[in-house]
């Protein structure tokens, strides 16, 4: 995989639903123009009823999975011909790809990124608790959990993108350092904020819980709080550097921590009407949630604008 970032096209999986057209329009405000290829992922009767193959059937079952996926197959390029032109509405330079899922659709769609060698892959969502179709859901799942390129999730309800700037979240890792290069490519044009997000201290000491008068223990943890804050203003400004030799004009912003850190994150995005946050995640495997890490699965299931997640290389 290279990192084509302006250069490269971006995968639209698409399926004619209301958030795969949010998804395209919110696409298309932040990283339009530029190449686009809008993909259509469809199942055969046979994989989703009986979770076997086609050619395995026999007799008036055969029949019956053969007429239906006739009909599917006319259905999808008519989907993906609206999909091509709503993405050409929203300035992209666009063409279709149809194809079919086996089983599911997204490791099709991760197959497909490679094949163009996709500089990302663009999904919408309405909640990953709830899955409507097969791009819907249980796909946007597995997309951040196995694709090993950039994946921008559009929620349904997200405002249109506006000129406000991208929130890069950086904690100093190589896996958040990842997520400012790939930002960089994907949206140079934008004003980008580096937020790194410090826990304090100072909470878990007014508990009084920790062997000491709560007195004392507020007091040191004032002062360990100081220095927590200014090591992250440090990192912050670390991150906003390497974004700045990216390519972006970036600011850093130290954030302290209010309930959890994608909480906070989302609350920084809507302070400065943010066009969108980028997070780097931890990899892929069977783990799943802990590969991914809680910060970017927070921001996965409740980001109320549209979200890159980047892996690690």
């Amino acid at each position: 995989m290279t990192d084509q970032g302006d250069r490269g096209p971006v995968l639209i999986g698409f399926d004619g639903l209301d958030d795969a057209e949010a998804a395209i329009r919110g696409a298309g405000a932040l990283l339009a123009p530029r190449p686009a290829i809008v993909a259509h992922v469809w199942e055969s009767l046979a994989t989703l009823l009986l979770r076997a193959d086609t050619d395995s059937l026999t007799g008036t079952m055969k029949e019956a999975s053969a007429e239906f996926d006739a009909g599917e197959a006319v259905r999808a390029e008519e989907v993906t011909t609206t999909g091509v032109r709503l993405a050409t509405e929203a300035g992209f330079d666009a063409r279709g790809v149809v194809a079919r899922g086996k089983p599911k659709a997204w490791p099709t769609l991760i197959a497909l990124a490679d094949e163009h060698d996709a500089a990302a892959i663009v999904v919408g969502s309405e909640g990953l608790g709830t899955v409507k179709s097969a791009l819907l859901g249980s796909v946007s799942s597995g997309l951040v959990h196995h694709s090993r390129r950039p994946v921008l999730i559009v929620p349904r309800d997200a405002a249109e993108p506006g000129a406000g700037p991208v929130i890069l979240a950086y904690d100093g890792s190589d896996e958040s350092r990842r997520g400012i290069e790939a930002a960089a490519g994907l949206f140079a044009a934008r004003e980008a904020i580096v937020s790194t997000v410090w826990v304090p201290y100072e909470t878990v000491a007014s508990m009084g819980d920790i062997g000491m008068p709560a007195a004392v223990a507020v007091a040191g943890a004032r002062e360990i709080d100081s220095e927590l804050a200014e090591k992250a203003a440090q990192t912050a400004e670390e991150g906003a550097a390497i974004a700045r030799e990216a390519g972006m004009d970036a600011s850093a912003e130290p954030l302290r921590e209010l309930g959890n850190t994608s909480g906070t994150l989302i609350d920084s995005a809507r302070e400065h009407e943010a066009a969108a946050i980028v997070v780097g995640s931890h990899g892929r495997g069977t783990m799943g949630v802990a590969l991914l890490g809680s910060v970017a699965m927070g921001l996965v299931h409740h980001c109320p604008v549209p979200l890159l997640v980047v892996p690690c290389r």
